[in-house]
């Protein structure tokens, strides 16, 4: 298992500062493919603490993410997974790994009632900065597209200023928007809705 107390920074694009973006710090990184699963209860019991579930695809390895709130930033808990998923499949208890499992069973989460509700995908970029990671990613979920920076940093305020430095390259206000597991649920409820 690996822990990771995860702080990003992140913002939504639009396609020209996405191109802008690439253009100025990626010409020269490959980008490569991942698909996210994103499991929750029907009622989205996860949602309801500001958690996420997913299973990442990523050069044919499966990798099962817990992602939970942390005093600054998230805790993630990462597990290597043998479950394949697709859309509308349960996922069993004995699927997950004890952490993620006693993790849920904290938030009273019914893990009988874990399922699959839909993929995200994302074409990804990244490259180093100030010995932070700057992520460009293009996302694909639900006949829809998003561009989005992303820095991770491992100091909170000298990675906030520097996050701010480079937006501030291309006249970009920063605003937080929501994560993509967030964004893929907005989605799916936009959709159904209509």
């Amino acid at each position: 298992m690996a822990t990771n107390n995860e702080i990003e920074f992140k913002q939504l694009l639009s396609k020209d500062h996405y191109q802008a973006i690439y253009d100025t710090y990626f010409l020269d990184t490959k980008p490569f493919s991942q698909t996210n699963y994103y499991i929750d209860t029907p009622n989205f019991d996860l949602k309801s603490h500001h958690s996420a579930l997913r299973i990442r695809i990523k050069d044919d390895t499966y990798e099962m993410t817990l992602k939970v709130p942390a005093e600054i930033g998230l805790m993630e808990y990462n597990f290597d997974t043998k479950v394949e998923p697709k859309l509308n499949m349960l996922i069993k208890s004995q699927d997950l790994p004890q952490d993620i499992l006693n993790q849920l069973l904290k938030m009273d989460v019914d893990v009988d009632d874990l399922i699959v509700l839909g993929a995200l995908t994302t074409e990804r970029i990244e490259t180093e900065i100030h010995g932070n990671l700057l992520v460009l990613d293009k996302n694909q979920y639900l006949d829809f597209e998003d561009f989005e920076l992303e820095y991770e940093v491992n100091e909170y305020n000298e990675g906030l200023i520097q996050f701010k430095s480079i937006l501030n390259q291309f006249n970009i206000n920063h605003e937080i928007p929501n994560n993509k597991v967030q964004r893929f649920f907005n989605r799916k409820h936009k959709l159904s809705d209509s």
